[in-house]
């Protein structure tokens, strides 16, 4: 209803919305005849249902389950009856009415226009925007809004990435206000496929959630885990790509380019594998390319030296062979030769004296001689009778063996 000057009006919404255990405004405006002379006092008064006082200057005057909770946001010499309920319950409907109370003029109560309230228990998501498909490196921002009832208790929004925040705030209706966070931030390849969340936390510990799921786009990167390895004949590749869009992965040498052998697809990761039979010395390089840029890996080979490894390995081995069977194969022979130099049938006299000989064994008497010291001395004082009787007849030593000298003119 519009505002009257010269009658009694009031001009309040007929619903609003609030948020239980929050706060909420309630606009009002109202006009009233202009007395001929100027009140000096106003009161302004709030009812429920016409007669339940839930607003009054003097509490004791409220009833018991408004007490506390109500005040008059309004500046009644400027016509503004605009009540604050706080914190709002769920039995906070309605409908309210406003009374205004002049001293020493009228009083009136404004029962054709009544407001109610909608409580909820919970609050509505924010609201998200961001682009659907940003870059590398570049500034982007996302903005994150709410709407609300109480302007002196904001809720706080919050982002799940790092960044640079604003918060701006502006009254949408006479009852609701709008919140806006922006965030500034600069994604990085890590943030593909991630959520940027931005959470509304109201008070009560209520929180209400939004995401976007960023799309970034990035040049390709040659992933760590790409190689070569070689064995004596082929070579095997792998190139690794991680890029957005997934782009073409190519293999190439100095002669042109080379045939993939297979390729795998996971996500935003190509797998491009390579085999083939490769010379001596060669370089192949793995290039990947996409929208937004190039990559290149060159790998060097040296098959050569790869493949003499297994022969210089099996030569190493070989040799270790030979060390070891010559002085085995020496040790037997030796041992099969004495034992059949010892099995062969005596056919001389001499091969019987020297076959004696060397299987007689000394004295005892004459192991001890060798063994004591006293037959050094002996030894020392018999050496000139040795030398006196060298003309004499030769007395045989019964542990020297005398082959004769038959034998050695035999063997001439």
């Amino acid at each position: 209803m519009g505002v009257d000057a010269s009658s009694w009006t009031v001009q309040v919404p007929s619903s609003v919305s609030g948020l239980q255990g929050s706060c909420i405004v309630i606009p009002c405006s109202f006009n009233y005849p202009e007395p001929e002379k100027k009140p000096s006092k106003l009161t302004g008064i709030w009812f429920k249902d016409t007669h339940d006082t839930i607003y009054h200057p003097v509490s004791s005057n409220i009833i018991k389950d408004y007490r506390g909770r109500t005040e008059l946001v309004g500046d009644l010499w400027q016509k503004n009856c605009s009540l604050r309920i706080d914190p709002l319950h769920l039995s906070d409907k309605g409908p309210f009415t406003f009374r205004i109370e002049m001293e020493d003029h009228n009083k009136y109560s404004y029962r054709d226009d009544t407001v109610s309230i909608a409580v909820s228990s919970s609050p509505d998501p924010p609201s998200l925007s961001v682009r659907e498909e940003v870059k590398v490196g570049e500034v982007v921002s996302a903005f994150c809004s709410v709407s609300h009832s109480c302007p002196s208790d904001s809720p706080l929004l919050t982002w799940s990435l790092s960044g640079t925040p604003s918060v701006q705030s502006q009254q949408l209706t006479d009852s609701q206000w709008e919140v806006t966070s922006s965030l500034t931030f600069t994604p990085s390849s890590t943030d593909h496929n991630q959520s940027l969340v931005c959470t509304a936390e109201y008070r009560g510990e209520k929180t209400v959630k939004r995401f976007k799921t960023l799309n970034v786009k990035y040049p390709p990167v040659i992933k760590v885990g790409s190689a070569c390895t070689t064995d004596i004949s082929t070579v095997t590749c792998l190139c690794i790509v991680d890029s957005v869009p997934p782009g073409t992965v190519e293999w190439s040498h100095p002669a042109g380019p080379l045939p993939s052998t297979s390729m795998e697809r996971h996500g935003s990761v190509t797998m491009v594998a390579l085999q083939r039979a490769l010379g001596s010395s060669e370089t192949v390089h793995c290039h990947a390319h996409n929208t937004q840029g190039n990559a290149t890996l060159s790998f060097t080979l040296s098959t050569n030296d790869k493949m003499l490894m297994p022969y210089v390995s099996i030569g190493i081995a070989a040799l270790v062979v030979v060390v070891i069977l010559i002085p085995m194969s020496v040790y037997l022979l030796i041992k099969k030769g004495g034992r059949s130099l010892s099995d062969q049938p005596v056919t001389s006299k001499q091969d019987m004296d020297a076959s004696k000989c060397a299987s007689s064994d000394p004295s005892p008497s004459r192991k001890e001689q060798t063994d004591t010291s006293s037959e050094i001395n002996t030894n020392y004082y018999t050496n000139n009778h040795l030398y006196d009787n060298m003309e004499a007849e030769k007395v045989g030593d019964p542990y020297e063996c005398d082959v004769g000298d038959d034998a050695v003119y035999g063997n001439v």
